[in-house]
């Protein structure tokens, strides 16, 4: 018999495998792109994520692949981060431009 807990856990882990690909396909766009052509919101992403990839660096090899995990796992709470960083008091993060910015764009990135 499958319990409430049982279907929770897979909509979880469901959502967790479907979100982590893309979370490495965004942070590979973002990373490779000169900074310059980044947007104001993709350029404070990239340096977060640079910053908890070396943070992450003491892990060797499997570093890199648990921070890709742990961003992938927290899927269900992204929705609702403007309006946590509100209750608190915090200004909302930078968003994607869009229009001319390189990692929204999705070209290839400068060599």
């Amino acid at each position: 018999m499958i319990s409430e807990w049982d279907v929770i856990w897979l909509v979880w882990a469901v959502g967790t495998a479907y979100r982590a690909p893309r979370t490495l396909k965004r942070w590979s766009l973002i990373t490779t792109c000169d900074p310059l052509e980044l947007c104001d919101g993709c350029r404070d992403e990239r340096k977060s994520v640079m910053r908890e990839a070396h943070d992450w660096d003491h892990f060797g090899p499997v570093g890199v692949p648990l921070l890709v995990l742990l961003e992938a796992m927290g899927w269900y709470i992204r929705p609702f981060s403007p309006a946590f960083r509100k209750a608190v008091g915090k200004d909302p993060l930078p968003t994607c431009s869009k229009g001319a910015c390189l990692a929204h764009t999705r070209r290839k990135a400068a060599a």
